[in-house]
């Protein structure tokens, strides 16, 4: 994939699903009922450190990116590199939004604020997705881990969903005695987001081939 082959509506697309993603992220955050698998163990690392949750995203999607190099034995495509960048853009995305969303108080709220997330991260995870550009690197690491035990993405994520949440709670529970950012948000998110991506899968297909030069 060359840069000058990428047609401007496809990346604007994809810059667009990447925005969404982001505010769907931080908002499950705000929603206080759970967080959802791929950013439970930024989300508890920020809360045990004290520090603003798109900084340690940041961190922690370069540490899966790590990962991929390792499970590759240093065989990672240099083009996937750019998910360095795709990692520093949504990591900005998330901290905008952290600054302006406001944090659900009344249980009524709370839970329409987990539907909106879920909605807003499926519509976004399919846009980024569908545009076939660079995977975010928790999309990328479940893609290699789907590849190395031959089972695909699906399952890729599922395991990788899996490991991070016990991460996530292991965290909370060693370092503040309690869970993290761990509910039924979590659970809501592991069973509901991909059936929105799904849905939005025909929709954003259509898209990329409008958006083709």
């Amino acid at each position: 994939m060359k840069l000058k082959e990428i047609a401007p509506a496809r990346l604007g697309v994809y810059l667009l699903g990447l925005l969404i993603l982001g505010c769907g992220i931080d908002m499950n955050t705000k929603a206080g009922l759970g967080v959802s698998p791929v950013i439970s163990v930024a989300y508890a690392a920020a809360q045990i450190l004290d520090l603003p949750l798109g900084a340690v995203t940041f961190a922690y999607y370069c540490v899966l990116i790590g990962v991929q190099y390792v499970l590759l034995k240093g065989k990672l495509p240099p083009v996937q590199l750019l998910q360095f960048a795709v990692s520093l853009l949504t990591s900005l995305f998330i901290q905008l939004w952290d600054e302006v969303l406001p944090t659900a108080e009344a249980l009524g709220a709370k839970v329409a604020m987990m539907f909106i997330a879920i909605a807003l991260t499926g519509i976004g995870l399919s846009l980024t997705v569908g545009m076939r550009l660079i995977p975010n690197p928790a999309d990328g690491l479940a893609g290699v881990i789907g590849d190395k035990i031959g089972r695909g993405l699906g399952t890729g994520k599922n395991l990788l969903d899996a490991v991070s949440v016990v991460l996530a709670c292991v965290l909370g529970l060693v370092f503040r005695g309690r869970l993290l950012g761990i509910g039924v948000g979590t659970l809501a998110a592991v069973l509901l987001i991909g059936r929105v991506a799904a849905l939005c899968q025909p929709h954003v297909a259509r898209l990329y081939r409008k958006a083709q030069p």
